[in-house]
Parts: structure tokens; C-alpha cells; sequence
């Protein structure tokens, strides 16, 4: 059985989760851009590697740059606005007739031609661990807690929307170099959506911008210190200063990898593994005064 679900009706999430058999639950499904020479078809895997038609680029993608040339060629021998027919591209006998743009991501087809929705990550940590740990010296006292989440995955949907508009920093070509310069089609819009490659694609979730979202976190720290009596005045006077979400540690591109939606036919934030311009935890500082008698 296989059941589609949106989360919380937002844009481009429609086919982003599935129930299936066998699968976990959470999982996250979206269009592939080719990373490996293996994910082409075997005629032309065979002309993908160093020197070769099809080369790997510094993104990681497979890309188109002909016999002969390397992807720091695009500039220096006017290659941008090169492209090849669909019928001579891969997948170019199937069901999309696309043409192929030197130098563009190229999503995984199917048999058919077809761009199928690929399993690209899952919403439910692999694993999570916390420690904490009390310290105390003379009158001091100091407490910390690490908190981690561990093998989670979440749909940069913002960072994704921005790759359309231009307005993201990986798009700015400021100080790149002639061979490290793309072209700003490359960050646009699908081939059969009027562009012509395009990691923004059709705002639905890839594997650009599914990213892992593993984190270790600062959550809490807190350093007190212990007054006693004030000027004979009774009491235990204790002062403190307790800061929260501190600092993160994470590769995750967005503000904050523990980030989610609420609602929606999964009805969990949790589980609804999407980042849309939410909120971002606060790093907060309290200080606190107390006596006892």
C-alpha cells in the first residue's frame, strides 16, 4: 500500500511523504539530481568520468561538457550556451523530450524517460543522546547539557524558493573564479518548466536541497554562585546566570536544523520535516536571584 500526505498544506509538499510498506515512517521523497556516473544509462556511463563527456562538478553533479572539455571550460571556451538534442541525451528516447544544457544538473529517469520520486532521507532522527554534567568549586556551581539528534533529514524549502528568486547566497558568483562561475540558469528552473536546468527545479523536494540535519546543541549552561548572608542579614543568597540554546553545531544551510511544521495529514512537526521561513529557537539569557531561610 502507498498513500501520499502533505504537510500542512504547503507548497511543493503534496508527494513529499509516502506511506509504504516497508518504509520508514517519515520518509521523505523527491526528485534526484545524477551524483554518480552509475545513475546514467549504461551507454552513457561509459562516457562519464575525467576527460570524458559527462563529468562530475565541483556541486557534486554529473554534468554535460563534452568531448574533450572540462567543467572549468564554460567561460574560457564560450560552452554556456551549448546544448545537444534531446534525441542524443540520456533518457532522450523515453517520455521527456528534453534538450540537455552544457554544464546543468540532470535529473535521474527511469526506464521509461520518466522522472520518477526517489526516497531522499527521512524525518525521524536515526538515534538521539543527551549529557549533562555538574560541576562545583568553593562557591561556584556550573551546569551543562549537550543535546544531540543524530540522522534526520529536512526539506530546506526556503533556501530551494530562494534558488528561484536569485536571492540566496550559493546563486552570487562574487569572487568565484573563471572556471568555478556558473551561469544563473543553473540555479533556476527545470527544463520542463521553462528554464533551462536548475537546481530551484519545480520547488518540490531534491536532493540539493534535502539535507541532513544532524546537530549537537548547547541546549542549557548555567553558572551560579553561592552569596550566603548579606551584611548579617539572614538567608542562603544565591546568584546565577543561565543561558539557553547557546550554540549549535551542524552542517544543516538553514537558521535551525530542529525545525518543522505542525499540522497537515501527518499532524506533527515532527514528522513533518520542512523548513518554510518558520521561526528560528531563540538563544535566551536569564538571571536569576534566590535565598532560602
Amino acid at each position: 500500500m502507498r498513500k501520499r500526505q502533505d504537510a500542512n498544506g504547503q507548497q511543493g509538499t503534496t508527494t513529499m511523504f509516502k506511506i509504504k510498506q516497508g518504509e520508514e515512517f517519515g520518509s521523505i521523497w523527491g526528485r534526484r539530481f545524477v551524483t554518480s556516473c552509475g545513475e546514467l544509462p549504461s551507454a552513457f556511463a561509459a562516457k562519464c568520468g575525467s576527460g570524458l563527456d559527462y563529468q562530475k562538478n565541483g556541486d557534486g553533479f554529473i554534468v554535460y561538457v563534452g568531448q574533450g572539455n572540462t567543467i572549468a571550460d564554460g567561460i574560457t571556451k564560450n560552452l554556456w550556451m551549448t546544448r545537444i538534442p534531446a534525441s542524443a541525451a540520456p533518457w532522450g528516447g523515453g517520455t521527456t523530450l528534453d534538450p540537455l544544457q552544457w554544464g546543468m544538473p540532470m535529473l535521474v529517469h527511469d526506464s521509461t524517460g520518466a522522472v520518477p520520486l526517489l526516497k531522499l532521507g527521512h524525518a525521524l532522527p536515526d538515534f538521539h543522546w543527551s549529557l549533562s554534567q555538574n560541576f562545583g568549586w568553593k562557591r561556584f556551581t556550573v551546569y551543562a547539557l549537550l543535546d544531540a539528534t543524530i540522522g534526520k533529514s529536512i526539506w530546506n524549502e526556503q533556501r530551494q524558493w530562494s534558488l528561484g528568486d536569485f536571492q540566496v547566497a550559493e546563486a552570487d558568483q562574487n569572487g568565484k573564479s573563471v572556471a568555478d562561475a556558473k551561469p544563473l540558469g543553473y540555479y533556476f528552473r527545470a527544463v520542463s518548466t521553462g528554464g533551462i536546468g536548475g537546481l530551484y527545479d519545480i520547488l518540490g523536494p531534491n536532493n540539493h536541497t534535502v539535507e541532513n540535519a544532524s546537530f549537537v546543541k548547547l541546549r542549557e549552561m548555567s553558572i551560579g554562585y553561592r552569596v550566603g548572608r548579606i551584611q548579617g542579614v539572614g538567608g542562603d543568597w544565591n546568584i546565577s546566570v543561565v543561558g539557553r540554546n547557546l550554540k549549535t553545531w551542524t552542517k544543516y544551510t538553514g537558521y535551525d536544523p530542529e525545525v518543522g511544521l505542525g499540522g497537515g495529514n501527518l499532524g506533527s512537526g515532527a514528522l513533518n520535516a520542512v523548513d518554510a521561513f518558520t521561526f528560528p529557537n531563540l538563544r535566551t539569557f536569564t538571571f536569576s536571584i534566590g535565598t532560602s531561610f
